[in-house]
């Protein structure tokens, strides 16, 4: 166990140079920090680990972009790794390590929760000390050194995903690193060893392959010492074992009702949690102007999904409103 962690830290030095550009899994020393690893396993042999590139992408997406990871791994791969989708464990997570500038950014997480409704957001997790982060970090980084040392373990492997052995603990297959299951559970049974605030997976239920919905998990940004989690996005696992991200999700404005009193209506209506929101109204339609540019009232509250109100004085006996977004 000492020469095992011994190499660990090594090869955790090594990868420094390469931080924050996208790796694989092909070397010792060949994943980047800063890669999000998408990792599955359903209590079976295998377990399955995929890099789907760096976090930067993710963060860097437009409200509302989907990016598929199928550039990653295939549904093929992960049928051989667990014939269906169902009770699977995933979850979605990396980190940057020391070599990341400037300081304050040093052992920030990303780690995913599971949503228990599918449209409701989780709440965040909240972001501890760059000390008390770096622990999960480094379990983290102990995954993809076991990727590598098993990227011959199954045929169906490629360089950015590896299927291998949920066992690593005494298991000459991992003479240095650790699977994802033992990475996630130690000696302490989950949360990356009771190293992280709680558990990042989803698992989806015993009939998930033909119940003919997705699951959801939130991704959030742990940066050292800044509270709540900043939410960038959510996974969305669907039957068929594929993994699609959507960045910013903003939920689409809704006007809910409006009242009027003399020469003032209040218009009560929802925004959602990315983008600018803005109140338009005209007191006549015209089918030569489209609603988008109707005239600018206000700029709409938004970061969040309740209910809010504005007040629209005017004394007009009519008038049209909505709400667009970007």
């Amino acid at each position: 166990m000492i020469n095992k962690k011994t190499g660990l830290i090594a090869l955790l030095a090594s990868f420094a140079a390469s931080a924050l550009w996208a790796g694989n899994f092909s070397g010792p020393s060949s994943y980047a920090v800063g890669d999000v690893l998408v990792c599955f396993r359903n209590g079976g042999a295998d377990d399955l680990v995929v890099d789907a590139g760096p976090v930067s992408t993710l963060i860097s997406a437009t409200p509302n972009q989907r990016i598929p990871l199928s550039p990653y791994y295939s549904t093929s791969q992960f049928n051989t790794a667990f014939g269906n989708a169902n009770a699977v464990s995933w979850s979605a997570f990396t980190w940057y390590d020391d070599s990341v500038s400037p300081v304050s950014a040093q052992w920030t997480l990303f780690v995913s929760k599971a949503r228990a409704s599918l449209n409701k957001q989780t709440s965040p997790w909240v972001a501890a000390s760059a000390a008390s982060q770096e622990n999960p970090a480094l379990r983290m980084g102990e995954i993809p050194i076991g990727a590598y040392y098993n990227l011959n373990f199954n045929g169906a492997n490629t360089s950015t995903a590896v299927i291998d052995q949920n066992s690593s603990a005494g298991n000459p297959n991992y003479p240095f690193g650790d699977s994802y299951d033992d990475a996630l559970t130690g000696n302490a049974g989950g949360d990356f060893d009771n190293t992280f605030q709680g558990n990042p997976e989803n698992t989806t239920p015993a009939n998930f392959a033909t119940s003919g919905t997705v699951v959801r998990s939130d991704f959030y940004q742990l940066t050292p010492n800044s509270g709540n989690g900043e939410l960038l996005g959510y996974f969305e696992f669907a039957t068929d074992g594929s993994v699609t991200y959507v960045a910013y999700p903003s939920a689409i404005p809704v006007i809910k009702s409006i009242s009027h009193a003399g020469s003032t209506s209040t218009i009560n209506y929802t925004t959602g949690l990315y983008g600018t929101y803005t109140l338009r109204g005209t007191n006549t339609l015209s089918s030569g102007i489209a609603a988008t540019n109707w005239p600018a009232i206000s700029t709409l509250t938004s970061g969040d999904v309740l209910t809010h109100s504005y007040m629209d004085t005017d004394a007009s006996p009519i008038k049209f409103y909505i709400i667009t977004a970007q």
